[in-house]
């Protein structure tokens, strides 16, 4: 499960700039749920030591060296994410279904002339296509009554942290002084209802991905020894859309009726790594493997756009405001990565295959030259810390058929909180293998849970999101 939770200071801090680059946004960029083909996917990802798999070019490049003839995978995908929300009592789901393409790749395998029984290099091959690592695209919708405290009570103590109506914020805080929900009294920013009592609905809806062009080459050194290296060039994408109401239900106040707060954000970028790695074979059993991933140094721009609509009980006021067009540039500097790999292949019989990957995210950084990223990257270093992932996965031949199982963990990426942040997948799926041709089919879920705030105000609970994400897989390959 994943779960986020912040000191009640650090969120307002957040707060006071609705859309500002912060921790959360470097942990989304730089958390890699690795896809790619369906054998890939329906063996957990466990291909650090195996290799002969186009996904494994993004995991462990010395895997392209295990490949003996040129082919071509094709991949396409269906996405199903179904959120369970709960809030105050209330209990919503939402679903969402994607479409798309979630490998193209070409290895081609080029041997070595080399005279028989005479150790030396048998091969050099080269790659290049897509990966599509993780999946942004979800819908959720939380509805509660909350007795405790409203959006306003999170604006006014904005606001009179801003000081001043000169000095409110574009986003929020100056929308809703634009539509009179804000108000001043002897100095001080006031709202009607800052204790709650309200009606409150959030819909919110992410789509996007990471999409990985990979260019590699690899060595195969008597067939032992296995050498690899890849260029990774990913691109982002993430664009996210919410509504949000808020209503006196029970008509408590005499002016307040409603509120509708609409925010709209959208990330892109691309960025750039270099993966290394090494597959040993110490027995025709036995392989072991080892791969690195430096940083990933993205470049990437921020649009964000928000309005505000008020329903009062007055004669005159301006009910409608919207923001100008927000835009911002910075880098995100993602962690390096480690893992270390096992294989036991017994013949044509079947294999099993672990990896170990290690991931430090209290070493993410945000840079600009616009900004000074001190206070953000400090909440990284002190509310994050190493990630211990382990993926395994196994096949068994039944010829021409193969079938396919596998389990990925993704312990906690939070250091200190009462939710612990795991994530787990489990996979299953089916193979066709003949000379010229495959086609595989390939199933995943994902379970993890999500506290998510809709507004830092002292009381307030969170929405606790379910997730339950299913991937439908199917690749068809051509050996040439």
């Amino acid at each position: 499960m994943k779960r986020i939770t912040l000191a009640m200071a650090t969120l307002f801090l957040l707060s006071l700039q609705v859309f500002s680059q912060n921790e959360n946004d470097a942990f989304r960029y730089s958390f890699m749920k690795p896809g790619g083909t369906a054998r890939f996917t329906s063996m957990g990802g466990a291909f650090g030591a195996l290799g002969g798999d186009f996904s494994s070019l993004s995991i462990n490049p010395a895997g392209l060296g295990v490949f003996r003839s040129s082919e071509i995978t094709l991949t396409p995908t269906v996405d199903y994410s179904l959120v369970e929300s709960s809030y105050y009592g209330t209990t919503m789901d939402d679903m969402k279904y994607n479409f798309n393409l979630n490998n193209l790749g070409v290895v081609f395998a080029l041997p070595i002339s080399n005279p028989l029984d005479q150790p030396g290099w048998k091969s050099v091959n080269f790659g290049f296509g897509i990966n599509r690592h993780n999946n942004f695209n979800q819908r959720w919708i939380a509805e509660g009554f909350n007795p405790e405290s409203s959006l306003m009570t999170d604006f006014r103590n904005q606001a009179n942290w801003e000081g001043s109506v000169s000095n409110l914020d574009d986003f929020s805080t100056g929308l809703a002084w634009d539509t009179w929900l804000l108000y001043q009294d002897n100095g001080e920013f006031l709202v009607d209802m800052p204790n709650g009592n309200v009606l409150q609905r959030q819909e919110t809806s992410t789509s996007g991905s990471i999409r990985e062009f990979v260019l590699s080459m690899a060595a195969n050194y008597n067939d032992r020894l296995f050498l690899g290296a890849t260029v990774g060039l990913p691109s982002v994408r993430y664009e996210e859309s919410s509504i949000f109401v808020e209503s006196d239900r029970d008509n408590e106040s005499s002016v307040f009726n409603s509120l509708t707060y609409t925010n709209k954000f959208n990330t892109s970028g691309t960025g750039v790594n270099l993966k290394v790695g090494a597959i040993y074979r110490l027995t025709d059993m036995v392989r072991i493997g080892a791969a690195l991933h430096t940083p990933t140094f993205y470049k990437l721009e921020d649009e964000y756009y928000a309005t505000m609509r008020s329903s009062l009980n007055l004669e005159s006021y301006e009910n409608y405001s919207s923001s100008p067009d927000g835009w911002f540039k910075y880098e995100l500097n993602t962690p390096m990565k480690a893992i270390g790999s096992l294989g036991l292949v017994f013949g044509t019989t079947g294999l099993i295959s672990l990896d170990y990957e290690y991931v430090d995210y209290t070493r993410m950084r945000l840079r600009s030259d616009d900004y000074m990223f001190s206070t953000e990257n400090s909440v990284i270093r002190n509310n994050f810390t190493a990630q211990h992932n382990f993926r395994l996965g196994g096949e068994v031949r039944l010829e021409p058929l193969v079938i396919r199982g596998g389990y990925a963990f993704y312990s906690s990426p939070y250091r200190t909180g009462v939710n612990d942040g795991q994530q787990s997948v489990i996979s299953a799926g089916l193979g066709l293998r003949e000379r010229h041709y495959f086609i595989d089919f390939g199933y995943s879920l994902s379970l993890l849970s999500e506290d998510y705030y809709l507004y830092s105000a002292e009381f307030v609970r969170p929405v606790e999101n379910n997730y339950s994400m299913s991937r439908f897989m199917l690749t068809l390959g051509f050996r040439f």
